[in-house]
């Protein structure tokens, strides 16, 4: 039974976002040095292990940058996992990722898949009239 006023998770949201300490326990000394000051700047702990692991432990200013890179692009509404993998396929570079993301969401709100719009994308480097052309060819 729940504590009075707690209402059911839905089991994913256990799975995604473990329990704090059970994600700290799981990470080395050096990596839980380099994380605690990333938390305490409020960045949510799942997300700063996710760039962790991402990034590597080459620099807390490597490290901020990823994250606060990922923040902006969040802040644009761009889903979580998107905005990750999108920085991922461009070399964490948070210009190339964005174009990617709103060209990403105008071809989606136009109904292509989304997997066509991500080759369309990548093999034409975001160039939106090719990438254009290609998924309308590709639908006809």
């Amino acid at each position: 039974p729940l504590p009075p006023g707690r209402t059911p998770q839905p089991l994913h949201t256990h799975r995604s976002h473990p329990d704090s300490a059970d994600l700290l326990s799981a990470l080395s000394q050096e990596e839980q040095d380099l994380i605690g000051p990333v938390v305490a700047l409020g960045y949510p702990l799942h997300r700063a292990i996710r760039a962790l692991q991402k990034i590597g432990r080459q620099s807390l200013s490597q490290f901020l940058s990823y994250l606060s890179a990922c923040d902006q692009l969040l802040r644009q509404g761009y889903e979580e996992g998107l905005v990750e993998e999108a920085m991922e396929m461009f070399q964490f570079s948070v210009s190339q990722a964005g174009e990617f993301l709103h060209l990403w969401e105008q071809f989606s709100d136009m109904g292509f898949q989304q997997e066509q719009i991500k080759e369309a994308l990548l093999v034409h480097g975001n160039r939106c009239e090719q990438a254009l052309e290609e998924l309308v060819a590709r639908a006809q």
